[in-house]
């Protein structure tokens, strides 16, 4: 089985993963899935889902999106944010998603960041439940 490294850089932290097989990231079009020696390309990434397989077993993080850039010998993710389970505050992910809730009918609010927000408070708390 052919396997890649995965560099996911954030503006706090870089973490490398080693024996990757799969990567699915959400780019701007649709869910994208990368397996070793994939073509070289460079993708903008939307706020989603990231999935990650690593000697067999699937694990799965939130990012606010970001961009990757793939190579034949490997993956950088250079992401705005990169939360697993045990980054995630789910209260503070339920009071996120209430409030933007509130704020969708209000007609003084910016609807867009309103949306954006919520589709982040709601893909946390779909990851914290996933892992």
């Amino acid at each position: 089985m052919k396997i890649f490294q995965l560099d996911i850089i954030t503006p706090s932290s870089i973490q490398s993963f080693d024996n990757i097989t799969y990567l699915r990231i959400p780019s701007l079009d649709g869910l994208t899935g990368v397996q070793a020696r994939h073509a070289a390309a460079i993708i903008a990434l939307d706020v989603g889902e990231i999935k990650i397989t690593i000697n067999g077993k699937d694990q799965y993080f939130a990012t606010s999106g970001g961009f990757s850039d793939i190579q034949p010998e490997g993956i950088q993710l250079l992401l705005e944010t990169f939360e697993g389970k045990n980054n995630i505050d789910k209260n503070r992910a339920e009071k996120s998603l209430m409030r933007a809730q509130k704020r969708i009918t209000d007609k003084s609010a910016d609807i867009d960041r309103v949306q954006l927000a919520m589709q982040r408070a709601k893909n946390r708390l779909n990851i914290f439940s996933k892992n």
